[in-house]
């Protein structure tokens, strides 16, 4: 008959052996998955940092692109403002002349009527100085008012041209008309050649008119003469 030797200690050790083994693996597979976990994340973290660097460079190109740009577009603007200054100072220096005002004035009513571009160029280019031009010459006549009661007065020049005029009366101190014009009043002076149509002129005096007859051109200016009377200096000039 055999007797067996049971130890209850050994029991106890194996089960705290087998524990342990356990906790220790469960250690070592948590373990390794949270440095998994976090190698994954770091990874990720310096990616994004990397994204977010590669963006902010290009933000910081993008913002030099457009101030160079808003410096460029800057500096465009006050040339533009400069020329536009220095074109201005011409036109108004142009302008600044009484005849060349007038003659721009005139063009531009032209065209706003009608005319044709070219033929107003053909008539600018075709246009010279005089030549041949007359002496002047001076005569007088009477400005007729609504209470003159003298002859029909006018001026005969060459050319079978006549100018005469009329104008408003002249009051004394006491406020009653008198039979001469009032130079200080606007006046009518009429051109007429002979077989055409009167043209009249109405303003204050003194007074500038042209007129073409046949091939001369004659040129009129008007002032106040004596009492009653306007003076006419004239002369002529070949035309065209």
């Amino acid at each position: 008959m055999s007797f067996s030797s049971y130890n209850p200690n050994d029991r106890y050790r194996q089960r705290s052996a087998r524990r342990t083994g356990s906790i220790l693996t469960f250690i070592f597979i948590f373990g390794g998955i949270f440095g998994a976990g976090y190698w994954v994340g770091g990874m990720r973290s310096q990616q994004n940092m990397y994204i977010l660097q590669e963006e902010k460079r290009i933000l910081n190109e993008e913002n030099t692109d457009a101030q160079d740009s808003m410096i460029e577009l800057r500096a465009e603007a006050q040339t533009a403002n400069v020329r536009l200054e220095q074109l201005r100072a011409s036109y108004d220096e142009l302008l600044s002349d009484g005849a060349m005002r007038d003659l721009v004035t005139l063009v531009r009513k032209q065209i706003d009527q009608g005319v044709d571009v070219k033929r107003l160029e053909s008539v600018i280019l075709s246009a010279r100085p005089p030549q041949n031009c007359s002496d002047p010459q001076s005569k007088r006549f009477v400005v007729t008012t609504p209470v003159y009661k003298g002859a029909n007065s006018k001026a005969s020049i060459r050319g079978g041209i006549s100018v005469f005029g009329k104008g408003m009366a002249s009051k004394n101190s006491k406020g009653n008309k008198e039979a001469w014009f009032d130079p200080g009043q606007s006046v009518d002076i009429t051109f007429q050649s002979k077989g055409g149509k009167p043209t009249t002129k109405k303003g204050l005096l003194p007074m500038r008119y042209s007129m073409i007859v046949k091939d001369k051109e004659y040129r009129f200016t008007i002032i106040s003469g004596e009492k009653s009377f306007a003076k006419v200096t004239f002369d002529y000039c070949d035309y065209p």
